[in-house]
């Protein structure tokens, strides 16, 4: 008989200095934050100078658009439901039934639509984006491009941002639209609110600004998903791990500023009605 004599495995020591760690983070997010002004001024000087490839542009929008439609709805839908069953039931006690349109859809307008869109284009275009171009950048694709005179922002970023751009909206607005269907059949089901009067109270509630506030953030949310998914994307290096952390880290940031700057729109608009 042969004995075996076993393998030992070496392990890794896992320690974590919090200090160490915070200003890391800072350091991090101080970084990111400048790679993402810097390509957003390129960005800009591109479109503006009239540098876009139509034909790219075209498919990513369908590839952020049209392929979020789907989620968007089933989100949009149900977060309409939950509100607006919520709101049905307080605003009945206080004996404002006649107000659940007018509540409900300027929720919808200013803060849910942009949000529910936003998120959801985070969630499934930022990532994809990010670990699209952090393979790109581990397996040397934009070494070749810069080889070949070609500029990975040109090339690269400035359709997804243009696309990114002009389908946001539209994801909002969809979005707005499907929660606004759900508000009126809650209405109808929990406080039996008529359609025509919860319309009514809509068009009483929401003014013209409302929608200035909505493609405002919009278009905010477009540029952030777009600029922090391609900086963390264009500027990771190293091997498959890091694939994943640049993922990670690109939800993290663009979830975290779409609600920041959803705040910030929401204080600097905000007027008495």
């Amino acid at each position: 008989m042969t004995s075996t004599v076993p393998i030992s495995v070496p392990k890794k020591e896992f320690r974590v200095k919090f200090l160490d760690f915070i200003v890391l983070q800072f350091a991090v997010g101080w970084e990111l934050i400048g790679q993402v002004i810097i390509m957003l001024f390129q960005t800009l000087r591109y479109i503006f100078t009239g540098q876009v490839d139509l034909e790219e542009t075209v498919r990513q929008a369908y590839m952020i658009g049209v392929k979020s439609f789907i989620v968007v709805a089933i989100t949009a839908l149900f977060t309409g439901f939950a509100m607006s069953l919520q709101i049905a039931r307080e605003l009945v006690l206080f004996g404002a039934d006649t107000a659940i349109g007018g509540v409900v859809s300027l929720a919808l307008v200013r803060e849910i639509g942009p949000i529910v869109s936003g998120v959801i284009v985070a969630g499934r275009v930022g990532s994809s984006i990010a670990a699209e171009l952090t393979t790109m950048m581990i397996t040397e694709q934009i070494d070749a491009l810069k080889v070949m005179r070609i500029d990975p922002v040109q090339f690269l970023v400035v359709p997804r941002f243009v696309a990114a751009f002009c389908m946001m909206p539209v994801l909002s607005i969809y979005a707005m639209a499907v929660g606004l269907i759900a508000g009126i059949w809650i209405a109808q089901v929990a406080a039996n609110v008529p359609p025509i009067t919860f319309l009514d109270s809509v068009k009483q509630t929401i003014l013209d600004r409302d929608f200035v506030v909505h493609f405002t953030k919009s278009w905010i949310n477009a540029t952030i998903v777009v600029m922090f998914s391609c900086a963390v994307g264009l500027h990771t290096r190293g091997g498959a791990e890091d694939v994943g952390i640049a993922t990670t880290r690109t939800i993290v940031w663009t979830m975290t500023m779409i609600f920041v700057f959803n705040y910030v729109v929401t204080s600097l608009t905000y007027a008495p009605r």
